[in-house]
């Protein structure tokens, strides 16, 4: 009687696991990326991706760094024609770019950091046109994950910032943020949107760990 309530409670548990990784797979990052950028990692298969993307004609002023022994891969580009938003920028500029993240004490891990960057002059009206891109799109998506967190540079900060990252339910990485920061040196304020990913058999997928329980299962 117990081995049966055991198997039982088992099976329940595995449901659970598997709809909450089912409700994952379909993670509005992939929605957000469809939206916003001109060439989808999620799409196809990555390398395709990666030559939409290193070749499209609408880049222009391009640097690439591939990746070596002591270097990680780089690539930015500034649109031509491209963009996404409700306003316009004074200049929409894209980047790919693999980063370390520390998973704990002992674990380091590499991720693709996808970015759009929308810039605007720092005058009264260009800066209150990109913060209120900023909110809307915070509106829009914070629903659709289970959690976000915000964080601002304190006052006196060389440059004024701030930024909400966005959380699924089982994941313990970021996998989408919306930031912006600004005015620079240049008298530009700037609009941020980042997607965290990783590669798996040439696919992108969005970055582990998950935060999935692990079971042992006991036979008697």
């Amino acid at each position: 009687m117990q081995t049966r309530c055991m198997r039982k409670f088992y099976f329940v548990l595995l449901q659970t696991i598997f709809i909450s990784l089912a409700t994952y797979s379909q993670s509005p990052v992939y929605k957000i990326t469809h939206n916003y950028f001109r060439s989808d990692p999620f799409e196809t298969e990555f390398s395709a991706f990666l030559k939409h993307l290193l070749n499209d004609p609408t880049i222009t002023n391009r640097i690439l760094e591939k990746k070596t022994d002591t270097s990680l891969f780089f690539f930015q580009g500034v649109y031509t024609n491209f963009n996404p938003f409700f306003f316009k920028p004074a200049k929409v500029q894209v980047s790919l770019m693999e980063s370390p993240i520390k998973l704990d004490s002992l674990r380091t891990d590499t991720l693709y950091v996808y970015q759009l960057l929308a810039y605007n002059n720092d005058t009264k009206e260009g800066i209150a046109e990109l913060k209120k891109e900023f909110e809307k799109i915070y509106r829009r998506y914070k629903s659709s994950f289970a959690k976000s967190s915000y964080a601002e540079n304190p006052p006196g900060s060389k440059m004024a910032a701030a930024s909400y990252n966005f959380f699924d339910g089982l994941h313990g990485v970021s996998p989408f943020a919306i930031t912006w920061l600004g005015p620079s040196e240049d008298k530009e304020i700037c609009l941020v949107i980042t997607i965290r990913m990783k590669t798996r058999d040439n696919k992108a997928v969005l970055p582990v760990p998950f935060r999935v329980p692990t079971i042992r299962l006991f036979y008697q």
